[in-house]
C-alpha cells in the first residue's frame, strides 16, 4: 500500500514538473511517442525561471496542504496562512489567477477563509491528491475538502472537479478497481455539476471512439478551465495503460499542461505504484524526498483513522451486545 500511496503523490509531482515547460503552449502534434523528460520553458515564459524537474503552484499546494493533514483534522486558517505568505513573498511559482486574486482578497480585506473567487478555475484540483491519501472514510473528506476549496476557488465545478478526483483516486488506492475510480468521479460531477458530468461523459465517448489525442485536445480543450482540464485527463487515463505513454501523451496537451500531467501521473501513481514511474525522472525531480515522507505520513494517518473507527464500531457493537 505505502508504495502505491507514494506513486500518487510521486506521481503528480512529477507530473506537474513534466508539464511546467509546456503551460499556455498551443497543442502539439503527438506523433511518435516519446520518453518524458524534464525541460526548461523558454525565455519570457511564466515558468522560465524554473530548472528542469521543479514543480509548479500545484506542486506548493498539495506541498502545503498535506503538511497541514498530517497532524490531524485539516486546518483551514491555517493553509490559507501559509498561501498568503507564500503569496506575500512573491514565492508562487506561475499561480493559477483564481489563486493569486483569491490572495490578493485576503491581503487586502484581512478575511483569510472567506476570500474565494466565483471562478471555474481548476486550481484547486492539487488539493485532491492529499486528501484522497488522509481519509479512508469519505464522507469525512467530502466534508473537510470542499472548505479547504472555497478558501480560494468557490464556483461548484471547481468543488465537483476536486472532490470527484479525490473521491476517484481514494477509491482506486484502496479497491484498486479502475472502473469503481471513474464511477467515483462520475458520482461526484453527476451530483454537484451537470455540465461537468456531461463533459466527462463526452470525453469517455471521444476515447471509445477511438479519437487521438490531437483531435481530443482541440474538442475537448485544455484551458485552466475545470470543465476542460478534468475531462481531457480523463480522456487520457482510459486511453494510455503504460505510465510513461500516459505522461508522454499529457506534457503534448499545451493549456493547462501542469495539471493535466498532474492528474495523469496521479492516477498511474496510484494504478501501478511508485516503481511504475521512470527512475530516472525520479532522481531528477525537486524535493523527491520530501513528498515521499509525506506520502508515508498520509497513509499512516488514514490507517490511525481507520483503527479508531474499528475500535469505535467494535465498541458499539459490545454496548449493544449487553443492552
Amino acid at each position: 500500500m505505502l508504495n502505491i500511496y507514494r506513486g500518487c503523490l510521486i506521481g503528480a509531482v512529477l507530473g506537474d514538473a513534466l508539464g511546467m515547460p509546456y503551460e499556455t503552449l498551443p497543442a502539439r502534434r503527438l506523433g511518435r511517442l516519446a520518453p518524458p523528460a524534464f525541460g526548461r520553458a523558454y525565455r519570457g515564459h511564466p515558468n522560465h525561471d524554473l530548472l528542469p524537474g521543479q514543480y509548479t503552484d500545484d506542486g506548493q499546494i498539495m506541498l502545503i496542504s498535506a503538511r497541514n493533514l498530517i497532524d490531524g483534522d485539516f486546518n483551514g486558517e491555517e493553509y490559507a496562512k501559509e498561501l498568503l505568505r507564500t503569496h506575500t513573498l512573491n514565492k508562487f511559482r506561475f499561480p493559477d489567477s483564481v489563486l493569486f486574486s483569491a490572495c490578493k482578497r485576503m491581503e487586502t480585506t484581512k478575511n483569510l477563509t472567506d476570500s474565494g473567487v466565483n471562478a471555474d478555475s481548476a486550481g484547486c484540483l492539487s488539493l485532491a491528491i492529499p486528501f484522497a491519501l488522509a481519509f479512508r472514510d469519505r464522507r469525512v473528506m467530502a466534508k473537510a475538502l470542499i472548505p479547504a476549496c472555497c478558501i480560494t476557488h468557490t464556483h461548484p465545478a471547481s468543488h465537483a472537479g476536486t472532490l470527484g478526483l479525490a473521491l476517484m483516486l481514494n477509491t482506486l488506492l484502496e479497491t484498486h478497481d479502475v472502473d469503481a475510480a471513474f464511477a467515483a468521479l462520475d458520482s461526484a460531477a453527476q451530483n454537484m455539476d451537470a455540465e461537468l458530468y456531461t463533459r466527462l461523459q463526452t470525453a469517455y465517448r471521444f476515447e471509445r471512439n477511438g479519437m487521438s489525442v490531437d483531435e481530443a485536445a482541440a474538442v475537448i480543450g485544455t484551458s485552466s478551465s475545470v470543465y476542460q482540464t478534468l475531462p481531457m485527463a480523463a480522456f487520457l487515463c482510459k486511453r494510455f495503460f503504460v505510465p510513461e505513454e500516459l505522461l508522454s501523451a499529457a506534457v503534448t496537451c499545451g493549456g493547462n499542461a501542469g495539471t493535466i500531467t498532474m492528474i495523469c501521473g496521479a492516477f498511474a501513481g496510484a494504478r501501478f505504484g511508485i516503481e511504475s514511474l521512470p527512475g530516472e525522472l525520479l532522481h531528477g525531480l525537486e524535493r523527491a524526498s520530501v513528498f515521499t515522507e509525506l506520502a508515508d505520513k498520509l497513509y499512516q494517518k488514514g490507517e490511525r483513522e481507520n483503527e479508531a473507527a474499528e475500535a469505535d464500531a467494535a465498541e458499539e457493537s459490545e454496548e449493544k451486545k449487553e443492552e
